[in-house]
C-alpha cells in the first residue's frame, strides 16, 4: 500500500495537452504528500523531451493516432492500439497510481483505458471549449471532468463523476511578476518602446511568418515607437530571413528566435500580442493581462481556434483577423490602429485579465489529492476487511 499519492499524468502530441499537466506537476513536485508522479506519453514525442526537461519520470509507450481517413491503418491500428493498453496496464501494475490525470491526445488514451481496468480512478482535462476525441471518451468513467473552458460542459459527459470548470493549468512563471526592463535586457530590446510579439506557438505559423515579412520594414521604418520580437518556428527560421530586405532581421528593434524556452519573458515585454488562439496561448494571454490580435488556425478541430478567439473577442479583450483575411497590409493597419490607442489597450487588458484563472494548476492538483485520499482510504478498508 502506498503511504503518499502516486500521480501519473499522460497527455501529448502539443502543447495545448502537454502543458497543461506540466502546471499541475509544478503544483505537486514539493508537496510532501505526494510520493511519485509519473509522467506516461508516446515514445519520442515532444511530451518525452519536455517532461524531462521538467524533471519528471517518463515512460514512453508505442502508440499513434487512430486514421481518419480510409487506409490500410485502420486494419492494423486496433491492434497497435490494444498493445498500448497492455502495455500501459503493466506500467500502471508496476507504478501502483492512486490516480492518473489525462490531458488529451491519442497518447492519454491506453494509460486511461488500463486505469479503469485496474479499478484506479481517472480524472481527464478538457482544455478547448470543442472536447476532443479521447476526452470525450474517456471521460465518461472518469471521476473528475476539469473543463479549461466553459464551453466544453455541453460536450462532456461522465457516468459517475463531476464536471468542473478550473480554467486552463498554467506554468508558474507566467503568474510571478517579471520586470519589464529586466527581460528587455535579455533580448537586447528597449523598455521604453512599445512591443508587439508574434507568434505561431512553438512550431511557428508560416500564415503569420508571410504576413509579418511582407509588412516588416514598413512597421520599422514608418513606425520608429515600435519594436518586435518574433517566435518564428524551428523550421520556419531559414526561410523567413531568406523572405526580409538583407539585415532586417538584425534591426535593433526587431528580435527574432526560432523558439523561446520560455514564453512568459515575452509577455512580460510586450503589450500586445499577435497570435494564435489555442486553448493555453489563451489561458497565458488572460494571466498576463495581454491584449491580442488572434488568427486563429483555421484547421484545427472542430474549428476549436475560432470559437476561441471569437469568445475573447466579444468579452473586448481581443480582435480577430481570420487567416482568409490575414494580408501584410492587414496586420500592419491592425497593429498600428492599436498601438495608437492607449485606452482600448488599457482596456483589452482589463478584460483579458478578468478571463484569468490563475489558481487553475493549483485547484486541479487538489482535486486529484482528494481523488487519491479517497481511492488510498478505499484501499485500506478493503484491505483491512480480507
Amino acid at each position: 500500500m502506498a503511504e503518499g499519492h502516486r500521480i501519473v499524468l499522460t497527455g501529448g502530441g502539443t502543447g495545448g495537452h502537454i502543458y497543461p499537466a506540466l502546471s499541475v506537476a509544478e503544483q505537486l513536485k514539493n508537496d510532501p504528500d505526494v510520493e511519485a508522479i509519473l509522467y506516461i506519453g508516446a515514445s519520442h514525442h515532444p511530451e518525452e523531451r519536455l517532461a524531462r526537461e521538467n524533471g519528471l519520470d517518463f515512460i514512453g509507450i508505442k502508440v499513434s493516432g487512430m486514421p481518419r481517413r480510409l487506409s490500410p491503418r485502420l486494419l492494423t491500428w486496433p491492434v497497435e492500439m490494444g498493445g498500448a493498453i497492455m502495455e500501459a496496464r503493466s506500467i500502471l501494475k508496476k507504478f501502483r497510481p492512486t490516480v492518473v490525470l489525462g490531458t488529451g491526445g491519442y497518447a492519454s488514451a491506453p494509460p486511461l483505458a488500463a486505469a479503469n481496468m485496474l479499478g484506479i480512478p481517472t480524472a481527464v482535462h478538457e482544455p478547448d471549449a470543442h472536447p476532443g476525441l479521447v476526452n470525450r471518451v474517456m471521460g465518461r468513467q472518469a471521476v473528475l471532468i476539469s473543463l479549461g473552458m466553459q464551453g466544453a460542459a455541453a460536450r462532456m459527459q461522465t457516468k459517475h463523476g463531476r464536471l468542473v470548470f478550473n480554467g486552463n493549468p498554467v506554468r508558474m512563471s507566467f503568474l510571478e511578476e517579471r520586470k519589464r526592463d529586466a527581460c528587455c535586457a535579455i533580448v537586447g530590446l528597449r523598455s521604453d518602446l512599445k512591443t508587439v510579439l508574434i507568434t505561431g506557438g512553438s512550431q511557428g505559423a508560416k500564415a503569420l511568418n508571410d504576413a509579418v515579412a511582407g509588412c516588416l520594414s514598413r512597421l520599422l521604418d514608418v513606425e520608429p515607437h515600435l519594436q518586435i520580437v518574433h517566435q518564428c518556428g524551428d523550421k520556419n527560421l531559414n526561410d523567413l530571413k531568406e523572405q526580409l530586405p538583407p539585415g532586417l532581421w538584425e534591426s535593433p528593434r526587431y528580435h527574432l528566435r526560432a523558439y523561446f524556452d520560455d514564453l512568459s519573458m515575452a509577455y512580460a515585454i510586450c503589450d500586445l500580442a499577435v497570435t494564435r488562439a489555442g486553448a493555453m496561448t489563451v489561458a497565458e494571454l488572460a494571466v498576463t493581462g495581454t491584449p491580442a490580435i488572434f488568427v486563429p488556425y483555421p484547421y484545427a478541430a472542430q474549428d476549436h481556434q475560432t470559437h476561441n478567439a471569437r469568445f475573447m473577442e466579444a468579452q473586448k479583450a481581443a480582435v480577430v483577423l481570420p487567416q482568409g483575411s490575414l494580408t501584410a497590409e492587414a496586420l500592419y493597419e491592425q497593429i498600428v490602429s492599436l498601438l495608437a490607442d492607449d485606452g482600448r489597450l488599457l482596456e483589452m487588458r482589463k478584460h483579458m485579465k478578468e478571463q484569468a484563472k490563475p489558481d487553475a494548476a493549483l485547484s486541479l492538483a487538489r482535486q486529484l489529492k482528494e481523488i487519491s485520499l479517497s481511492y488510498m482510504g478505499a484501499t485500506l478498508s478493503a484491505a483491512a476487511t480480507r
